[in-house]
């Protein structure tokens, strides 16, 4: 049922049909009634896209995820996104880009970029980014004042979000090193924090820690990885490390995902943890507190940093933006029983 047919039924205008459905001035009291009556009755919805011709507004909000939803701290991120922008009014439209898959990413992220332009997207979220993937993206999308990168790697010329990579890796690493351990590894480092020069990535703050405290950064203990899930490749990679005899006492995992996996490889080892080998994990996931032992991890509070992100959005399609926007969540660290003192100091 259209507002044409609504108002043949009358035999008034289309203009009369909408001034009564919204209360406007105009329309006879008693025909605005029968109106608006006849409408529920027959079970009329507006159209969506000629209200916002009416109005000049759309409500969209284009998500574009460069990384796979199936990792546990994007999933519920975009859920509780998802949500919290419906609550206030704004319909999200969501994209997901392989970000392993360069030349394919380009592609797909041009079109996704053009694509809500093309539907008049209001405010555009795009993430994780770092400063070179940034300059692309703006020369896609020349919008920029409506552009919100989130779980941005580096500081950036438009708004963004941050997560404390370097505060949450630096608490990890000195806690390590209080309770004794030297020898620290990184259990899943991907091509991307490798070939990345920023200083705000958890590998790079990994590295940078070692060197603050002159201890010697063996790659012997870096265990390379193809994501942010564990592969079984990554597994007897790190079994091998954990066979030798200067083996790490200590692991500073990409996630929590990755923490898991050294608990499977260290049990079939005959390793106890954290006697024997110390984990501290990233992102303080669901199952973080049900493994044996519970993890220690690096948590960041999603509830805020959605919030924060719903605010940046709603103040820019509001238009309460005097110019941009930037936010770090800050990390903390969750002490539970994968971290024991290390006995044999030296």
């Amino acid at each position: 049922m259209s507002i044409c047919e609504i108002a043949k039924k009358f035999n008034v205008s289309s203009v009369t049909v909408s001034n009564a459905l919204n209360h406007r001035k105009g329309v006879a009291e008693k025909l605005a009634k029968e109106i608006r009556a006849y409408a529920e009755a027959v079970g009329y919805r507006p159209n969506y896209m000629a209200r916002s011709l009416l109005s000049g507004r759309t409500g969209i909000v284009g998500i574009c995820l460069c990384v796979p939803p199936s990792t546990p701290w994007y999933g519920e991120l975009l859920c509780r996104l998802q949500l919290q922008l419906s609550e206030a009014n704004l319909y999200a439209i969501t994209i997901v880009l392989d970000p392993f898959r360069r030349d394919a990413r380009d592609r797909n992220e041009s079109w996704a970029l053009n694509f809500f332009n093309q539907i008049k997207a209001e405010v555009v979220l795009l993430g994780p980014c770092d400063r070179s993937r940034y300059q692309v993206v703006s020369q896609e999308y020349l919008a920029t004042e409506k552009l919100i990168i989130f779980d941005s790697v580096d500081l950036l010329p438009c708004s963004h979000l941050m997560l404390d990579l370097v505060g949450g890796t630096q608490q990890a690493m000195q806690y390590l090193c209080e309770m004794g351990h030297r020898r620290i590894g990184y259990l899943g480092l991907n091509a991307f924090d490798l070939d990345n020069p920023s200083p705000y990535t958890r590998f790079s703050a990994y590295r940078s820690f070692l060197e603050s405290r002159n201890i010697t950064f063996d790659p012997a203990v870096v265990i390379p990885a193809n994501g942010s899930v564990p592969t079984p490749e990554t597994g007897e990679f790190l079994e091998k490390v954990l066979r030798t005899e200067q083996r790490p006492t200590a692991l500073l995992c990409h996630n929590d995902n990755y923490a898991m996996l050294a608990l499977k490889v260290a049990d079939r080892l005959g390793l106890r943890v954290p006697e024997q080998l110390s984990l501290i994990g990233f992102d303080d996931q669901t199952g973080a507190w049900l493994t044996t032992p519970e993890l220690t991890t690096v948590r960041f509070n999603l509830e805020n940093y959605v919030a924060e992100i719903v605010r940046m959005t709603t103040a820019i399609v509001g238009k309460n933006s005097s110019g941009r926007y930037s936010y770090c969540e800050k990390a903390e660290l969750v002490v539970r029983g994968s971290v024991a003192e290390n006995r044999d100091r030296f």
